[in-house]
């Protein structure tokens, strides 16, 4: 693959797994793949990796059916065998789960979000794979964050490496530098099949998160560059100039807004 978008995911994808060590001799990964653009680009990016690193890993993709009937991963599996990528289907009803259960207040598509990441981490371990690769892109871990300084009052994000709470899985996000504007360009030229989740709920992310997102790129037009400064923010903690961190020194007052 010759397109310089690509040369620059896989170059940042590598930054990634070096810089957070995401990947190992001899792990056993599994891509979630819903059909999208992100896990797309993850998956292929990822066997890019597979032939040309120093390190050996075990590569496949998965995909949930939630159950809709109308839910098509026949142009998914076609891809795939013919790119010779190891895939599985794992069947469930969540649709009907989540009609069954759904209680006041709670947005559909993250309820329907918790029961695949369930069924995921069930299946990875039974089948003995030690890491679950996830398509959150830098897009997504800037929205994370704001939204829960906005809306939360906590500071709080995702991580590029996270062991489960089970204990048992760990979720690899390799894309954290790359934009969603690159896996959009990725799908695109190379013709992958894109797949919705046909879901009678489909579209209904939350409200927060899509007037994030738009607010977020309204910033940019003003602060180029913003969603990178807030990524990088992420790594850039300093505990004494926050609430929850130790006594300030006196000089700390000479770099604070004037106040009164």
């Amino acid at each position: 693959m010759s397109d310089p978008v690509f040369k620059r995911i896989t170059r940042l994808v590598g930054k990634a797994i070096g810089d957070f060590g995401l990947i190992r001799d001899r792990d056993r990964i599994l891509v979630a793949l819903s059909g999208g653009k992100d896990s797309w680009t993850l998956l292929y990016a990822l066997r890019y990796f597979q032939r040309k690193a120093p390190v050996d890993y075990e590569l496949a993709a998965v995909t949930i059916d939630p159950g809709t009937g109308s839910f098509n991963c026949g142009p998914l599996a076609a891809r795939l065998a013919r790119d010779e990528i190891p895939y599985e289907i794992i069947r469930g009803s969540i649709l009907e789960v989540v009609n069954d259960n759904l209680s006041a207040g709670t947005n559909p598509c993250s309820f329907c979000a918790r029961l695949r990441r369930g069924m995921l981490y069930s299946f990875a371990a039974r089948e003995g794979w030690n890491k679950i690769a996830l398509g959150h892109h830098l897009d997504d871990f800037v929205e994370t964050l704001v939204l829960n300084l906005f809306f939360s009052g906590s500071i709080k994000g995702m991580s590029p490496y996270l062991l489960a709470d089970d204990g048992k899985n760990t979720v690899i996000r390799p894309l954290v530098y790359v934009k969603e504007e690159m896996t959009r360009h990725y799908a695109g030229i190379m013709g992958l099949p894109i797949l919705g989740c046909s879901c009678t709920y489909q579209g209904l992310t939350s409200y927060r998160r899509r007037w994030v997102k738009q607010l977020l790129t309204q910033i940019e037009k003003d602060v180029p560059g913003v969603k990178s400064n807030l990524l990088a923010a992420m790594k850039r903690i300093h505990p004494r100039h926050l609430l929850a961190g130790e006594p300030a020194r006196d000089h700390e007052e000479e770099s604070s807004p004037a106040k009164g």
